[in-house]
């Protein structure tokens, strides 16, 4: 079955593209046309047909609140868990980020400088940032500036501005939000099935 017997919209390609790599559509993103990739699958006949496309190479479009990602179909249980410690780096930046004055949520525009300045200014908060695993610069800023790259390179930021370094926090970050808590729940219970979790 070709790709014209589904009488696709032109831009699935552009869509395949960014989601294969396993990031989001966010309806707030600006780059790269994003919300309008996005308006193309809310698109109700647009959906059915990519759906359906999509599921012969065993894919599934997954819908959150204002943004799309592929799943796997019959995506076995060890890949799951890879991406259960996957995410766990994220615990730590969702709470400092939420420990801030002005709490960063969906929407939100930012500069790391104004971070690594909060940070420098609240004991509580610096510690929170020098503990988050995986980072090794040697100030505040420049940590900041990683966890940026990190969360832009997963798609829940998106540099808008590279002369200010002005990040915008897209729609999909409710996604990280929602598996961090349902790793938090995982892990308190024994009983827990990783299968009744969703993940990218």
């Amino acid at each position: 079955m070709l790709a014209e017997d589904f009488n696709l919209p032109k831009q699935t390609h552009d869509i395949f593209a960014v989601m294969a790599r396993g990031n989001f559509i966010s309806s707030n993103g600006s780059k790269d046309g994003m919300n309008r990739l996005y308006d193309i699958i809310n698109n109700p006949e647009n959906f059915e047909r990519l759906q359906a496309y999509f599921n012969v190479i065993r894919y599934n479009i997954e819908r959150g609140n204002n943004y799309f990602y592929f799943s796997k179909l019959h995506e076995p249980n060890s890949e799951l868990e890879k991406k259960l410690e996957r995410f766990e780096r994220y615990i730590d930046i969702i709470d400092l980020f939420a420990s801030m004055d002005n709490k960063i949520t969906i929407g939100s525009r930012f500069r790391p400088s104004e971070i690594a300045e909060e940070c420098n200014a609240n004991v509580r908060l610096k510690q929170k940032l020098q503990k988050i695993p995986l980072y090794r610069s040697e100030t505040l800023h420049n940590k900041v500036r990683e966890i940026c790259d990190l969360m832009s390179r997963d798609s829940y930021l998106e540099l808008e501005d590279e002369k200010t370094e002005s990040y915008k926090v897209l729609d999909a970050y409710t996604y990280l939000l929602d598996v961090i808590n349902s790793i938090a729940i995982y892990e308190e219970s024994d009983n827990s099935d990783a299968n009744t979790i969703n993940y990218n």
